[in-house]
């Protein structure tokens, strides 16, 4: 047996792959229902047997066992039980490693995705170090996917330097946190350039809220470190970037808008502009969208 399974519930298990199917879609349901405690248990379930069809047939149910750790993991993450995520999403990962080198790039997404995930558990506990360790592995392999698909994992290279803008604010070491923010403006502003200018539509809804939150989020660093100029043009297009989201979409967007006038308020309060803290004070609670 594998040295990573050891660990693993040895119970005597049928493997069933249909049932195991089965039992995955049942827990990725209780999942949209945020029934997390029955999901825990239907995905336990699912991976014993995945792990047994595994042992048996390990090229034919390796993406499948590790699909069902990753989905074990995730609600472990939404427990809060993160040592337990740890273990199903380092699971994932040593399943997957073993064919890494095969660069199929499904199961490199896999692995990244697996890495990335790894990183949440470590950040989750103040482990920031080795979290960014982890989004640093799963950034390579990333940057190594865009070459088949570069929106795609553009955007997913994006995410991993949010994450490690947010570990390095962890570790206070804002200067470093801001150089990420920054590339994760610069990748954000050029998949909405290629995508389709500043049109808000489809896809470039999400890459526009994703934008506006890495600018209220860079922001804040500067206003806390007192760069208020930096903070105030930062939070600024956050707040345009909203305001263009709300009047789109009002319901999904204007808390967003507020939060963000908010934040200008607070910041002007900071700087000793007190006509400009209660305009956008007001604005905040009466949005004039």
């Amino acid at each position: 047996m594998f040295d990573f399974l050891k660990n693993r519930k040895q119970d005597v298990v049928k493997a069933d792959p249909v049932y195991a199917e089965k039992l995955m879609t049942q827990a990725e349901d209780l999942v949209e229902k945020e029934d997390m405690k029955k999901a825990e248990k239907i995905y336990s379930k699912a991976l014993d047997i995945y792990i047994a069809l595994y042992e048996e047939k390990p090229d034919d149910y390796r993406q499948l066992a590790a699909k069902c750790a990753d989905g074990l993991g995730s609600v472990y993450e939404n427990l809060e039980k993160y040592t337990d995520a740890f273990e199903e999403y380092s699971l994932a990962a040593q399943l997957l490693i073993e064919k890494a080198s095969e660069q199929e790039p499904d199961l490199l997404e896999m692995l990244a995705d697996a890495y990335c995930n790894i990183g949440d558990t470590y950040f989750f506990r103040s482990r920031y170090d080795e979290a960014e360790k982890e989004y640093n592995r799963a950034m390579e392999l990333y940057i190594q996917l865009s070459s088949v698909d570069s929106e795609k994992y553009l955007e997913n290279s994006a995410y991993c330097y949010d994450c490690l803008a947010k570990s390095s604010s962890g570790k206070e070491d804002y200067t470093i946190s801001i150089e990420h923010y920054e590339k994760v403006i610069e990748i954000y502003e050029k998949l909405i350039a290629d995508y389709n200018g500043s049109a808000l539509d489809g896809a470039s809804i999400d890459l526009h809220d994703e934008l506006a939150a890495a600018y209220g989020d860079i922001g804040y660093i500067c206003s806390c470190l007192k760069n208020y100029e930096d903070a105030e043009k930062y939070y600024l297009k956050a707040a345009e970037i909203y305001r263009d989201l709300a009047v789109n979409d009002h319901d999904a967007y204007s808390d967003n808008l507020s939060a963000q006038y908010d934040d200008l308020a607070a910041l002007y309060e900071d700087m000793g502009n007190y006509q400009l803290a209660n305009k956008y004070s007001a604005k905040a609670q009466n949005l004039d969208i």
